[in-house]
């Protein structure tokens, strides 16, 4: 294996931990984690949700969905990365189970959907520049809204 091929396996894995790192901080509601995760001036699309600009505005709308659910967890799966120098097109799946609270309590929503993204590589490594969020499925109602 020549150095170039290590290196590109170097930045994939790089890459697939900032994908793993975004479930894991939504998971454990680590709003201030996703400044790891997402450039200042990211953009994302959240297919059912809205679009939106900026960190702040994505954390918003991350918190503001998520405060309204009991315990979550995200699963990512099917990474596919493509890395071209310090940019990269990543594509994942993502299985999210949602459990209700309050008069949901006892009640799950779980989204099936696939994140597309574009990543750029910085001083502090890489962080997504663009999210998009295709909603496949959605099974379930613990009150939150979320067209599929």
């Amino acid at each position: 294996m020549n150095d170039n091929a290590v290196s590109d396996l170097l930045e994939r894995n790089r890459i697939n931990q900032v994908l793993l790192q975004y479930a894991t901080l939504l998971d454990a509601r680590n709003w201030a984690g996703l400044d790891e995760v997402f450039t200042a001036d990211a953009s994302v699309n959240y297919h059912g949700v809205g679009a939106f600009e900026g960190r702040p505005a994505i954390v918003g709308v991350i918190q503001g969905f998520l405060d309204k659910c009991g315990p979550t967890q995200h699963m990512i799966g099917n990474v596919r990365v493509n890395v071209d120098g310090k940019q990269a097109r990543a594509k994942c799946y993502l299985q999210a189970t949602h459990a209700g609270q309050g008069s949901h309590a006892g009640k799950t929503m779980t989204v099936w959907g696939e994140y597309c993204d574009h990543l750029q590589l910085g001083p502090k490594g890489w962080r997504i520049v663009h999210r998009e969020l295709f909603v496949q499925h959605v099974e379930g109602d613990i009150g939150v809204a979320l067209k599929g």
